[in-house]
């Protein structure tokens, strides 16, 4: 055998060898599972009140929504996401409503897909709420969202009455301030906004509320006494951060109403 021959010899072994190692796998691609997507949009949440987190949160229940229409968690989550959004004092009434009646909507496909947890009622009714305030409290009541308020928010409170840090009773107070005369009952919300505060003492929404009901009963100084907790608390979140930073903003706003109310 002649040197070329030993060469060419030796270069086909070496191939040989190479071609029957194993091949790694591939790396799987495609879109994360839901579970992993839901874990992200509890994360973004708890810094919703950040316009970048906020965004990316959006994103992701728009599209885990369209992946898992009938998954719980998904839906529920979306109805969250819509109750925030239209809590947003900033935006014009049309909007509040819209993106209220979104979340209802929503919560209401999240009752279907599991009618034994406290989460499809609860972010039914208040996003119900939103779309009722959005819309006119006089209008809502013609379209008879009363009994469907009542309904979902005594159906949350049979199942878990301290969800949100007290946000049931929070809801009741808010519905018994805000209706009209002769429903209103401003007794029944004093008593519903101080047992949110009797559940979670931290409860900086509840204050708020019962201090706009204060101010509409012309009781600024009691008004005031409440605003200053707000104002006093810390903002670090002692339950929920952007909700109670939202909360001292409301606050700030219902002082100029105080000052007035006090000349």
């Amino acid at each position: 055998m002649n040197l070329l021959s030993v060469v060419l010899l030796a270069m086909f072994t070496v191939e040989s060898a190479g071609d029957a190692r194993p091949v790694a796998p591939a790396a799987p691609t495609g879109p994360p599972p839901v579970s992993q997507l839901v874990e992200r949009i509890d994360q973004l949440h708890k810094r919703r009140d950040d316009k970048g987190a906020f965004a990316e949160e959006q994103t992701l229940v728009q599209t885990t929504l369209a992946r898992a229409p009938k998954d719980f968690g998904v839906l529920w989550r979306a109805a969250r996401y819509y109750f925030w959004l239209s809590d947003d004092l900033g935006l014009s009434k049309e909007d509040r409503s819209r993106f209220g009646k979104d979340g209802w909507d929503i919560a209401e496909r999240a009752i279907s897909a599991n009618p034994s947890h406290v989460a499809g009622y609860y972010w039914a009714a208040v996003c119900m709420g939103n779309y009722a305030l959005g819309l006119g409290v006089m209008k809502a009541l013609s379209q008879g969202m009363e009994s469907k308020f009542r309904d979902r928010l005594s159906r949350a409170e049979k199942l878990d009455g301290r969800i949100e840090f007290g946000a049931i009773d929070v809801a009741w107070g808010r519905f018994f301030d805000k209706l009209p005369w002769p429903k209103r009952d401003r007794d029944a919300a004093e008593r519903h906004f101080r047992r949110a505060i009797g559940i979670n003492g931290a409860n900086l929404r509840a204050r708020v509320y019962l201090a706009s009901s204060y101010l509409d009963q012309d009781r600024p100084a009691d008004a005031k006494r409440l605003l200053d907790e707000v104002a006093a608390a810390p903002a670090a979140g002692r339950y929920d951060g952007p909700e109670e930073r939202r909360c001292k903003a409301i606050a700030t706003g219902l002082m100029t109403t105080v000052a007035a109310q006090l000349k």
